[in-house]
């Protein structure tokens, strides 16, 4: 089985076709509920394309709904399955907060006030030796 995000698209198709041969691509949900305006293919639920010269014959498919989905490519003139393939759409995650990086900037902060007051502190008791 075939894993894509929701709204991707997906080449589907046969090569080693003779030129001229025509298939049909059809695209079904294994959910019932799932409506037709959830499958694409350049519009459709079901296409055909035509093979060219060098034996290749694509359609783009688009899958709008989570689920699990059965594409089937076949001969039109032989009735011939080519191509029996299932695929399972899925919801892209959408992130609730952002990425922690690993790093907790508390620590190091105290750890620079520290320096700084230890610093200051060393120039005061310096300059009070420089005065007596």
């Amino acid at each position: 089985m075939t894993t894509t995000s929701v709204g991707s698209s997906l080449t589907v198709g046969c090569a080693g076709l003779a030129p001229g041969t025509a298939i049909t691509i059809e695209v079904t949900s294994a959910d019932p509920a799932t409506p037709d305006s959830a499958i694409s293919i350049a519009g459709r639920q079901a296409t055909s394309k035509t093979a060219g010269a060098d034996g290749v014959a694509a359609g783009v498919v688009t899958l709008n709904a989570a689920g699990t989905y059965t594409i089937l490519v076949s001969n039109q003139a032989t009735g011939a399955v080519l191509l029996n393939q299932s695929v399972s759409a899925v919801a892209r995650a959408t992130p609730t907060e952002l990425s922690s990086t690993g790093v907790d900037p508390l620590p190091l902060s105290l750890g620079a006030a520290a320096l700084i007051t230890v610093g200051a502190g060393i120039v005061v008791l310096a300059r009070r030796n420089q005065v007596s």
